[in-house]
């Protein structure tokens, strides 16, 4: 068995019991996505806890109309060049 980095995989469960080690090492090295095909389609992902909890952080900013708006208006001003990037110091400036 061989993995190509940044691709969907599917194992098998028995694959899965055979190989744990490697694949687990495989999706915690590349942040890749396995899928455990199940019988009758009862099929699990395994994700590193890194790329999981980036997910709940993301879920988390955009769980509130507000948090959503306020990324959305922050992109825009971002891509359109009305940001200004600042040094640590001026960002600790800004933070008091």
């Amino acid at each position: 068995m061989y993995y190509i980095p940044n691709q969907l995989k599917v194992v098998t469960a028995r694959d899965l019991q055979n190989n744990f080690n490697k694949i687990a090492d495989d999706i915690s090295e590349y942040d890749d996505t396995v899928v455990v095909a199940r019988p009758k389609n009862k099929n699990v992902v395994i994700i590193s806890e890194k790329q999981y909890n980036s997910w709940m952080e993301t879920n988390y900013l955009l769980s509130s109309e507000a948090n959503r708006a306020a990324l959305q208006k922050s992109i825009k001003e971002f891509k359109t060049g009305k940001s200004k990037l600042l040094t640590p110091e001026e960002f600790k400036q800004y933070s008091k």
